[in-house]
């Protein structure tokens, strides 16, 4: 059983949206720099006895330019940076890959920067938040081009037959393959989140909580709400969970944007977890 980590390059943004009141203004500091922040892109592929697993699956290699995917608006505020090799396929393919190998995709949530390849895998088994996914549908049916859910991503999906296994909002968490579970986070950053626990031999219990929880400074303690959260309540509930959870496994947790944490890991193209 491995895992590797795949770097799918970096995004930068105002700091106040991965944590709220990182930067403000007060009456004596009327107008404060604020600090436009590089965060990592990431995903995560666990292969085990009886296939593959994939966590996320980054940006789509046309997000940005003239003629990309974002729009120009989104691209400003939100800029990707990537060179060719930190695109999810080839990332696959420097392991030998492709992905019609992978057997389940786990998608965390649907926005940009996590669901942006959803089109290549035509062969796997897409598991999402059913809340998410129809938060998804519903901003593309609306024509919503302003949203983290990118219009021309779901665009180049919606009309394939693709194998989605949706999880409902009341479901349990459950094991998708030895030592390798299927966390239902529900509501929090997103309309619907989910997570994975990997238990590898060696590294021992790994919680991937992608914007579950960003970063470190999210995480706490105290907490700090992200600047990006549709559910606060179910925010904190999750954050809750998961630090129960890593407490009583002696589990690492991995933040989904933690540029600190990211950079100690050890990358899929310099080796992998076992």
């Amino acid at each position: 059983m491995k895992m590797h980590v795949l770097d799918l390059g970096t995004l930068k943004a105002d700091k106040n949206l991965l944590v709220q009141k990182s930067v403000f203004a007060t009456s004596s500091r009327p107008a404060p720099a604020c600090d436009f922040h590089e965060f990592p892109v990431s995903a995560y592929l666990i292969e085990h006895a009886a296939g593959r697993v994939l966590y996320d699956t980054g940006c789509h290699p046309q997000a940005m330019g003239p003629n990309g995917r974002w729009p120009q608006a989104f691209q400003d505020e939100v800029p990707f940076n990537g060179g060719a090799e930190c695109c999810l396929p080839e990332r696959l393919k420097a392991l030998g890959l492709g992905p019609d190998d992978i057997d389940d995709v786990v998608l965390s949530h649907m926005h940009n920067d996590h669901a942006g390849c959803v089109e290549f895998f035509g062969k796997s088994r897409l598991r999402v938040h059913e809340d998410e996914f129809a938060a998804c549908l519903k901003a593309y049916a609306l024509g919503r081009k302003m949203e983290s859910y990118i219009w021309d991503d779901t665009h180049q999906w919606a009309g394939r037959s693709l194998n989605w296994q949706l999880v409902r909002r009341d479901e349990a968490d459950f094991d998708l393959a030895e030592r390798i579970r299927l966390l239902n986070f529900g509501a929090g950053h997103s309309f619907g989140m989910l997570g994975l626990h990997v238990q590898l031999p060696r590294t021992g219990h790994v919680l991937l909580v992608s914007d579950a929880i960003y970063t470190a400074d999210n995480y706490g303690p105290p907490e700090r709400a992200p600047g990006v959260v549709y559910d606060t309540v179910g925010w904190q509930k999750t954050t809750a969970r998961i630090r129960r959870m890593a407490g009583e496994l002696g589990a690492q947790v991995w933040f989904g944007h933690d540029a600190t944490q990211f950079a100690t890991l050890i990358k899929s193209h310099q080796g992998c977890y076992d």
